[in-house]
């Protein structure tokens, strides 16, 4: 009973969390900066990082592929939303190469995370230990 609150209120939480991630994002992934005569994309790259680092997190912290899925689902619910036209006709997530990368980056990073088999505990060699 314990393990499965544990479990819930950890599904919550990654939730939650990716819930703002997704949302602070995409509204981040268009920022540049110009440095010279070019303008650095530095906004998909630290998105795109973040979410990365927020789903190993999850998967690395929990153990747990269901509160990985909560943390994606979080994540993944704004950029869904978001990528659609508003009732205004202004769209947040603009279909070009930025908008592109965005909606589907997080998404196949999710798909490894969730894919990526468990590894047996090893157990400390008794030589190792002298």
């Amino acid at each position: 009973m314990a393990l499965m609150q544990n479990r819930l209120g950890a599904s919550l939480l990654a939730f939650v969390a990716g819930l703002i991630l997704g949302v602070v994002g995409t509204f981040n992934h268009r920022g540049v900066i110009g440095v010279g005569g070019t303008d650095l994309p530095w906004g998909i790259v630290v998105s795109v990082l973040g979410a990365a680092c927020f789903l190993f997190g999850c998967r690395l912290y929990s153990g747990s592929r269901v509160v990985t899925l909560a943390g994606t689902l979080g994540l993944l619910i704004p950029i869904f939303v978001f990528s659609f036209e508003g009732p205004g006709g202004s769209v947040v997530i603009v279909q070009d190469t930025l908008g592109r990368v965005w909606d589907f980056v997080p998404a196949l990073i999710a798909v490894g995370v969730l894919a990526w088999p468990r590894l047996p505990a090893q157990s400390p060699r008794a030589d190792s230990l002298n």
